[in-house]
């Protein structure tokens, strides 16, 4: 089995499971579904200082393939905020995912998610960015992914031909009969199936449980096993007991779920921007981040072959507002990919709740130890402590104490920056003018860096956590560790160092 198709796709159970916390989002989360999204053909109209280099490329497509239209979505959607909304999902089921073949290795895997299956790894944002910026797909090669999906009439000999030598072979009618009962493109159609399968097919499209599933509908799971089962009991409550019957029926469920709800391109299958009834982001064909590139691929060679790429395409082409000046840059396959956001480890035993509001209603709860993105840091406390606003994986959004409150004796810091514990001597680097000191001593101990107490170069909450113990006399400091903690430098390490490292971390002060 192919991990292209393990993904959320839409079926009645799930609708069922997902309905009341959609409504949810939908009511506590506004600003998701509040765009204001058009599709125009003016493409001189469009505005290079907000969307740089989309112009260009496209006008000299035009120019070497006359017969090609070409459409932009505008969004509406804050490029920063579509990044933040994809790099989701870490150690439980991650958005998009990368097969770790040789090509795909270094700065294309995610550095902070565990989440494995067979071969595949959650993908890094920096791979995220570079796939879904459109600038990097507008050549002949890529275009593909952009294709508008609905169209009239096709030619069945093309369609024999792409089915030649694979598991469709002898099918081409049923998908030329269905596609254009539906207003779909059949070739598309073709190189679904064969992404999804393969050119000879798999257990889910191979008849051997007495139905079939060649499009993988609801073949999700944690292992090829569970997938198979899922997906073959998805057929078996479908009906499809011939290969016929579910490849029309397969063409209906794509017809309805995805390409009449606006989600018309490949591109827009696999990265949900398009703000149908459906919201955004969630509802993506698959996971495998280069699926989109990869079956507009499979089309392209079609009409390559049939001598059709220079015919009529029709084109729709995403933009995104405040997007960076130049394309994003291809990951590095031999450089360790970094953390860049603010992703964030819920330090609470037995959790957190989360609210529509600072301090207000509670609205659900995340887990100690869960993974989650920070989008917005308080400045000012509400209610004797600072609440800031989250987005859990599965998109749903909401704030939560990022600290004890102020009446509680022990301090404990909520929202640990990935790595940073309390504990380990591992942590993100918050760099900033606090100071190294040389003591002038001859030992590996004479230098220290203001606030780094555990001198292991960053400074984190494992250092407050230091310097929290030796007040309350729970752990005593070496000299050269005091040194550090005396950020104040008033001779005494005291609450007032304290504050100012844990001030430091935050953000709200930027040196000592």
């Amino acid at each position: 089995m192919r991990k292209v198709r393990t993904i959320k796709f839409i079926s009645i159970v799930l609708i069922l499971t997902i309905l009341a916390y959609s409504l949810l989002v939908l009511f506590t989360n506004n600003k998701t579904y509040a765009v204001s999204q058009s599709i125009s053909s003016d493409i001189d109209g469009i505005n290079e200082s907000l969307y740089p280099g989309f112009k260009e490329k496209i006008k000299s497509l035009q120019a070497q393939y006359p017969n090609w239209t070409f459409k932009v979505l505008y969004t509406d959607l804050n490029w920063s905020d579509v990044i933040s909304n994809e790099y989701v999902g870490h150690n439980s089921g991650p958005r998009n995912m990368i097969q770790a073949t040789t090509n795909y290795q270094g700065q294309w895997i995610c550095p902070i998610c565990s989440y494995t299956n067979s071969s595949w790894r959650c993908a890094s944002q920096a791979a995220i960015e570079y796939m879904m910026d459109p600038r990097n797909s507008l050549n002949a090669s890529d275009i593909f992914q952009f294709e508008e999906l609905t169209i009239n009439g096709c030619d069945i000999n093309t369609i024999n031909s792409m089915v030649n030598g694979t598991f469709l072979q002898g099918h081409a009618n049923e998908i030329a009969n269905s596609a254009n009962a539906t207003g779909i493109n059949p070739y598309y159609i073709v190189a679904r199936l064969i992404q999804e399968q393969g050119r000879n097919g798999s257990a889910t499209s191979s008849g051997a449980s007495g139905y079939y599933n060649p499009f993988n509908i609801g073949a999700t799971g944690n292992s090829d096993a569970e997938e198979i089962e899922n997906g073959i009991n998805y057929a078996k409550n479908q009906g499809w007991d011939t290969l016929e019957k579910a490849i029309t029926g397969g063409i209906n469920f794509i017809a309805s779920s995805y390409i009449n709800q606006g989600q018309n391109t490949l591109y827009l299958q696999k990265f949900d921007v398009e703000n149908n009834y459906n919201g955004l982001y969630w509802h993506q064909y698959m996971q495998n981040l280069m699926a989109a590139q990869n079956e507009g691929t499979t089309l392209r060679n079609t009409y390559s072959s049939t001598n059709s790429i220079s015919s009529s395409h029709t084109f729709i082409i995403p933009l995104y507002k405040n997007m960076p000046s130049t394309a994003c840059s291809r990951p590095d396959g031999s450089a360790n990919a970094t953390v860049s956001g603010d992703i964030v480890k819920i330090n609470a035993n037995g959790g957190l709740n989360m609210r529509n509001a600072p301090n207000g209603s509670v609205i659900g709860a995340v887990s100690s130890g869960e993974i989650v993105t920070r989008i917005e840091k308080a400045t000012s406390k509400v209610a004797g402590t600072y609440w800031d606003k989250i987005r859990r994986s599965n998109g749903e959004e909401g704030y939560v104490a990022r600290e004890t409150y102020d009446y509680e004796s022990e301090y404990k810091l909520y929202l640990i920056p990935l790595g940073d514990d309390g504990s380990s001597n591992t942590g993100n680097t918050n760099n900033g003018n606090t100071g190294t000191v040389n003591t002038g001593k001859n030992d590996n101990t004479a230098n220290y860096k203001l606030g780094d107490v555990n001198n292991d170069g960053n400074i984190t909450a494992s250092d407050y956590v230091l310097i929290k113990n030796h007040i309350m006399g729970i752990s005593s400091l070496n000299d050269t560790a005091k040194s550090a903690a005396d950020v104040n430098r008033d001779g005494s390490i005291s609450a007032s160092d304290y504050v100012l490292v844990k001030n430091y971390i935050m953000g709200i002060i930027t040196s000592f």
